[in-house]
């Protein structure tokens, strides 16, 4: 893709700037952290890209007319994920110091967004939030009152952690790195996906409580389908089963209101013929 990008629209002759300072650098990654500040649904993160990038497309273009066409064609609409932006920040960078035509940027932009968005999905919504989100729950039930302070820190500094080496990354390599990432995406994004599955599981297991009391009697004895039957064989099914429900409403487009007045009634209601 960025092969054909580069060969069908050649790079401009003006001369390339300098590297960029570090305190240009250091602009950039603190504006990024506002990405999503001006969020809207026109151009969603286009504004806050723009925001990010200005100080290194001030130092690149001495032009006016430059900056300006480059500024305006950063306000096209624009939505990745915002722990990884930074590789298409120092990307962009790259390619904008090496004076590539507009359209060849905005073509790359487009190209990178969606991708750079699936793997941050896998690798942060699915995986590193429910963790983080267990383990500061936990501390919270033991009357840890930093818990939150602890979400807070982990997910934080492990994003910083991986930001700013993706915007060197991304920087330094140009449109090569664009092609390794995607010859990892698939696989990146598919193992992320298994373990936040896994973390769900668990975590359905460990903080939903749902029992029944529901029993047979015989004789002069008592099956317990909870203790007798499910413990046994397949322990804490049902609050996984419940939680799989609770995903399929959603996904029907049951709204979580209408879903937490119908769990308030199951839960009266189970209660009330002896089944919960």
């Amino acid at each position: 893709m960025t092969e054909q990008i580069s060969q069908s629209m050649p790079v401009s002759e003006d001369k390339a700037s300098s590297t960029l300072p570090k305190k240009v650098v250091r602009k950039i990654l603190w504006r990024q952290l506002f990405l999503q500040a001006s969020f809207n649904y026109e151009r969603m993160q286009a504004c806050g890209f723009l925001w990010a990038i200005s100080p290194g497309l001030k130092h690149i273009h001495k032009k006016k007319e430059r900056l300006g066409e480059s500024m305006r064609a950063h306000m096209d609409f624009f939505n990745s994920h915002t722990y990884l932006v930074t590789f298409i920040l120092g990307l962009v960078l790259a390619m904008e110091q090496s004076k590539q035509k507009v359209e060849t940027i905005r073509a790359f932009k487009v190209a990178a967004m969606g991708p750079i968005a699936g793997v941050g999905d896998a690798m942060f919504n699915l995986t590193l939030k429910p963790i983080s989100a267990a383990i500061a729950a936990s501390l919270a039930l033991d009357n840890v009152y930093l818990a939150p302070i602890f979400f807070l820190l982990l997910l934080n500094v492990t994003r910083l952690s991986i930001q700013i080496p993706l915007f060197n990354y991304g920087y330094k390599s140009g449109l090569k790195a664009l092609d390794k990432l995607k010859d990892h995406t698939v696989a990146m994004a598919r193992s992320a996906t298994i373990v936040g599955i896994m973390v769900i599981g668990a975590m359905s297991a460990q903080f939903v409580k749902l029992k029944t009391t529901a029993s047979i009697g015989y004789a002069d004895t008592t099956f317990s389908i909870q203790t007798d039957l499910l413990d046994k064989i397949v322990p804490n099914i049902l609050p996984v089963l419940f939680v799989l429900l609770t995903y399929r409403l959603l996904m029907k487009g049951l709204s979580p209101t209408k879903i937490i007045f119908l769990m308030i009634l199951f839960g009266i209601g189970g209660h009330y013929i002896g089944v919960l």
